[in-house]
């Protein structure tokens, strides 16, 4: 096979499956199916084998990622459902106080955004929010978007949310590592896009239904969980993972660095979360509501991701033994393009066409990974790299802008200038900083 009809051949799916996802509706999943069984065919391998070698690719990415994202859905679960999340951000309001009360809302959006999915965020605080909305004078344009921003960015670069532990897995990047420099990265991406936000002065009134759901809940006087038992899940699950990084650099082969390599290993940390978790749920811990029904809830979050997942090693298992990720790296460096922006712009465009951060991330790193080598990309800088591209303009066909935009009293031309703008602005930060990082050899 010539460079030319390698080159046409992967390109050419790849544009097919952005087109089965955002113009016919397919889903990724489907999509992913047959972009694979189809690069099977066009690349010449046998047609005996494809079966076979894809069945081999999806194996052999969802075996170290799909207990860690069932498990972390199941946690996200845990904590929509016990009212631990609200707790977690009435906290942070009461702790910040009135001047502080837009920093208490981002950062309590980006520390929910880890254990869970940005949109949910949303739907979980948008009641404390719109009062937060009526009591201030505030608009919702910029609440609204500073509500979702937080979640968005460490959804894309801090696990155990599924997208960010899907690519930190097809890269081969440690959770640990990934959870460290995800949350750097996260940080000024945030805190320069709220900024923005708090520039946005167009006044947007909250929905009085969301206002008067947080007036009943306080009437009826709903108890939540306390502070410290709301943070715990999350942060136990963080601890244990970093710790083990850590301390396996700091004090290998010891008796100390055993022990994290096994209570520290996503699965086993994740695992303690959710039995921590289960101390928010009170009297009701053994009930068949929550040792089944929430794992049942889990089990449902997490099988999109985790199928999704294992399709992009479909991608990448054909890309990597066709030659494809040779051909393309090669072609890159000897035009003299950046390398590093290789990841970025896959990721940018299959957020922006797609509108699914989460899906973005995962293909960008299964495409990029047999990459890695010539063009001579860490995995770590690919992963930061993939999960910033991510953030770009999200828009209209994403169901986490609608939610925002909807439950925000927006109209679409606001939730672009609030939420598409400070999403590339979130992204193109953390982007810069993941090229200066990259060339000056820290990643």
């Amino acid at each position: 096979m010539s460079t030319g009809y390698v080159l046409a051949v992967f390109f050419s799916i790849i544009i097919l499956m952005v087109l089965a996802i955002s113009k016919f509706k397919i889903h990724a999943s489907m999509a992913l199916l047959i972009s694979g069984i189809l690069l099977g065919i066009f690349l010449q391998f046998p047609l005996g084998e494809i079966e076979e070698i894809m069945n081999e690719g999806f194996a052999d990415t969802i075996k170290s990622v799909g207990i860690v994202i069932f498990l972390g859905s199941v946690l996200g679960i845990m904590l929509e459902r016990t009212g631990g999340a609200a707790k977690i951000t009435n906290s942070a309001i009461k702790y910040f106080g009135d001047k502080y009360i837009v920093w208490a809302l981002v950062f309590s959006s980006a520390l929910l955004g880890i254990p869970i999915w940005g949109d949910t965020v949303v739907v979980l605080l948008i009641p404390i929010v719109s009062k937060i909305a009526l009591d201030t004078g505030r608009s919702m344009l910029s609440l609204g978007t500073i509500l979702y921003l937080g979640a968005l960015v460490t959804a894309s670069l801090v696990p155990p949310t599924p997208g960010a532990v899907a690519a930190a897995s097809l890269l081969g990047v440690s959770l640990g590592e990934a959870i460290i420099w995800g949350t750097i990265i996260s940080i000024p991406s945030i805190v320069v896009a709220t900024l923005y936000a708090l520039t946005l002065k167009e006044h947007v009134e909250p929905l009085e239904e969301y206002v008067d759901e947080t007036k009943k809940a306080n009437n009826n006087g709903v108890k939540q969980p306390s502070l410290l038992g709301s943070l715990a899940p999350i942060l136990l699950p963080l601890i244990l993972i970093v710790g083990n990084t850590a301390i396996s650099a700091a004090a290998p082969n010891t008796f100390i660095a055993e022990l994290f390599s096994f209570i520290g290993s996503p699965m086993v940390a994740l695992l303690s979360g959710c039995v921590l978790a289960l101390s928010l749920t009170g009297s009701k811990w053994n009930s068949k509501e929550v040792l089944d029904g929430y794992v049942d809830k889990g089990i449902g979050a997490a099988a999109m991701p985790i199928l999704v997942t294992g399709l992009g090693g479909v991608l990448a298992i054909f890309i990597e033994r066709a030659g494809v990720a040779e051909v393309i790296a090669d072609t890159v460096v000897s035009f003299g393009f950046p390398s590093i922006l290789i990841p970025i712009i896959l990721a940018a465009i299959l957020h922006i066409v797609t509108g699914s951060n989460a899906l973005a991330v995962m293909t960008a790193a299964a495409l990029v990974q047999p990459m890695l080598g010539t063009l001579g990309i860490s995995p770590l800088a690919a992963f930061l790299a993939s999960g910033t591209g991510a953030l770009m303009f999200k828009h209209a066909n994403s169901s986490g802008f609608w939610v925002t935009v909807t439950m925000s009293n927006m109209n679409v031309k606001q939730g672009i200038k609030g939420i598409s703008v400070a999403s590339t602005i979130a992204g193109g930060v953390g982007a810069l900083i993941t090229i200066v990082l990259h060339y000056t050899g820290v990643i």
